[in-house]
């Protein structure tokens, strides 16, 4: 027999333990299952996830703001059924008045969501009137019970109605709640649980958030633990949407951090996007291997992380300078050069952040295409956005270098003025000061610049390139100086 798990909200004193008592007792026989539920509780049980959504408010009260965040919470977890229940309506002698004004104001409100069905049921959670049985003192109210709109919905084979063809994509618009105290970033990798299948996804953008007292849609770029938006994702790998049959909660989804599988927010999917269906990979003629060969040389990317101040610029000019003189083919890209340019428009909030690493993993990517060893020099403080670009590329194609020196030692140097305007004020999110830096775990080269010059720490990261076979070690006995 089919079960509908229902979940019951609503705020401290209205009724839900009478409510879930007399549903339990009940329904039973016709295969309803009913919980209690807190708001965020909607998305983060993706084992046994609710198909109806019953919310009891107290109907001197109205539909509350609590009221509001748990339809929109339900939403957002994929629910598309749901029910206010009006009780104590029987302390206003079930005025009907007072029933029609809030079961206006809760149509409206239910509709921007798109509910599949969204009912207003007055009841008595005490005497079970409108549960179990119909209200004497409610004629005027012409609806079902309770239970028998819960028997109804039982009947309904596609409780959970999500996508209605299969389609194949790469990318899908969802609403999406965010559940965790980290904020879900857009560009940012996380692990995405949708239909039994697990991919690596991103958040493309957020469309827009929602005010849930005024539903208004507000803009965004990224949503905060309680935040409700709509939003676009992107899989690294093609998944199927509205598969037939479809199982139960099909289009529900969880993503979470990559790396500590925490749940970072939860939701439905709306709607697969065509463009998501229409590119393809060009197979072209000239492969990496054979621009690689031309240039006598193993591409790859070098990306030297760490502080403002600890000597990433330094060391990654005097390594390009001994390449370049040696015969290899390589491009430098800088933090501060690209900020001129292709990430111009960006600032250095923590969304702003990882736009900026992941357009410039992208763009490292094609150099190792082209056959380029590729030199990046940026604080690039998120440990998910640096593995997000070392996925881009084989993983011999990616060598870590922490370039690491004391924070106070770094702002003594100070080369660029940044660490005395953050302490002065006047530069917000600034790296070590008032924005976290996460070093690497496991690096490939770690140099300490207080404990040698840069051209030495430079040779050591030749000494690895040529141990990697990067580059050839006929000339390993070269030597770098300052004024390459």
């Amino acid at each position: 027999m089919r079960v509908v798990r229902i979940s019951v909200s609503g705020a401290s004193g209205v009724g839900k333990s009478a409510l879930i008592e007399r549903i339990r007792a009940e329904a039973a026989d016709f295969g309803v299952l009913a919980t209690e539920v807190a708001a965020g509780q909607f998305t983060t049980d993706s084992r046994e996830p609710s198909d109806v959504s019953v919310m009891i408010v107290d109907a001197r009260d109205g539909v509350t703001a609590q009221a509001r965040q748990y339809a929109a919470s339900a939403r957002s977890s994929g629910i598309r059924h749901i029910v206010l229940a009006l009780n104590k309506l029987d302390l206003a002698g079930w005025d009907r008045t007072a029933f029609e004004t809030v079961e206006a104001a809760f149509g409206e409100f239910a509709s921007r969501f798109e509910f599949t069905t969204a009912a207003v049921i007055p009841i008595s959670a005490v005497s079970g009137e409108n549960i179990d049985t119909r209200s004497a003192r409610a004629t005027w109210y012409g609806g079902p019970t309770l239970l028998e709109h819960l028997a109804a919905l039982h009947l309904d084979a596609d409780l959970s109605r999500g996508p209605n063809e299969p389609q194949v994509t790469e990318q899908f618009a969802a609403h999406i709640a965010c559940v965790s105290d980290q904020e879900l970033l857009p560009g940012r990798e996380y692990k995405l649980r949708l239909a039994g299948q697990e991919l690596t996804a991103s958040v493309t953008a957020v469309k827009y958030r929602l005010d849930i007292d005024s539903l208004h849609r507000e803009p965004a770029r990224t949503l905060a633990r309680g935040e409700i938006g709509v939003c676009t994702i992107a899989t690294h790998t093609s998944l199927t949407l509205g598969a037939q049959p479809a199982p139960p909660h099909s289009d529900r989804f969880i993503l979470s951090d990559l790396y500590t599988d925490e749940t970072i927010a939860a939701g439905s999917v709306d709607f697969a996007l065509r463009r998501g269906m229409n590119i393809h990979w060009q197979p072209l003629t000239v492969t990496k291997d054979l621009r690689a060969s031309l240039k006598a040389q193993r591409p790859c990317v070098v990306w030297f992380t760490g502080l403002s101040g600890s000597g990433k610029s330094t060391i990654a000019n005097l390594v390009e300078g001994w390449l370049a003189l040696h015969g290899c083919h390589t491009y430098l890209l800088d933090g501060d050069n690209v900020r001129h340019g292709l990430n111009k428009d960006l600032g250095f909030t923590a969304a702003d952040r990882v736009e900026n690493i992941r357009r410039v993993g992208e763009v490292a990517r094609l150099f190792v295409d082209a056959g380029v060893v590729v030199m990046c020099s940026f604080i690039s403080p998120f440990r998910a956005e640096r593995e997000a670009v070392r996925s881009l590329v084989d993983e011999a194609e990616f060598i870590e270098i922490y370039v690491t020196a004391p924070l106070e030692v770094c702002e003594h140097r100070d080369p660029k003025g940044l660490y005395a305007k953050s302490r002065a004020g006047q530069l917000p999110n600034f790296t070590g000061i008032d924005s976290p830096y996460e070093a690497p775990e496991n690096p490939d080269l770690v140099l300490d610049t207080t404990s040698a010059p840069a051209a030495e720490l430079a040779q050591r990261v030749v000494a690895l390139l040529q141990a990697r076979g990067v580059v050839a070690t006929a000339v390993k006995h070269a030597r770098l100086t300052g004024s390459l």
